[in-house]
């Protein structure tokens, strides 16, 4: 038995047994995301995975998943990021894979299933400064960043959002870079290795 495989058979018996039932049953928003009332974003196909908790996502990083929760940010600039809650209460920064594609800026408090691959990720102050910026936060907060910090961050390839009256999401003309995408050579300190926002 390969090591990697291993490493998900441990991650998957780490999902209490209600989670992993409730993917089974067909009432759960994974295995209902092409259904009326979704829409879909990036590269979004048929999810038949039961959905990771965020608090497991440090474990699965490297591997493809599903996470599904509430949607209770979005980057208000652009919708080139979300904060995702998990049932649980847990809550991750959701990027876009080679910021491909946004989601409308206005699905917040949305139900949402992502598919993609859990990173932990190292933000400069820079970086976290413009993710309070894109949300819209006050010049005394993103003030008192005072340096980088690490997390788990879910780098998803396609997305499913339910409700309508969803605007349409920002569709630049050409690619566009993001400092967040550029890589960090600061090292986080030890007081400060939790949320970049």
């Amino acid at each position: 038995m390969n090591h990697a495989f291993k490493r998900l058979t441990s991650i998957l018996a780490t999902i209490p047994l209600g989670i992993l039932l409730s993917g089974c049953g067909g009432s759960h928003a994974t295995n209902q995301a092409l259904g009326d009332g979704w829409n879909a974003y990036g590269d979004a196909q048929t999810v038949k995975r039961t959905s990771v908790p965020v608090a497991s996502l440090t474990e699965a990083e490297g591997y493809e998943i599903v996470l599904e929760g509430w949607v209770t940010e979005v980057c208000a600039v652009k919708g080139c990021w979300m904060r995702v809650q998990d049932d649980d209460g847990d809550v991750v920064l959701v990027r876009f894979k080679d910021y491909g594609f946004f989601v409308p800026r206005n699905a917040r408090g949305r139900r949402t299933v992502i598919h993609g691959t859990p990173q932990v990720r190292t933000f400069s102050i820079a970086q976290r400064r413009h993710l309070l910026e894109d949300a819209n936060a006050s010049a005394e907060e993103i003030a008192r960043v005072d340096g980088p910090s690490t997390e788990v961050v879910f780098l998803a390839d396609g997305a499913w959002v339910q409700g309508g009256g969803l605007e349409p999401p920002y569709a630049p003309a050409v690619q566009e870079d993001c400092i967040i995408d550029e890589t960090t050579t600061e090292e986080p300190t030890t007081e400060d290795t939790t949320d970049a926002g």
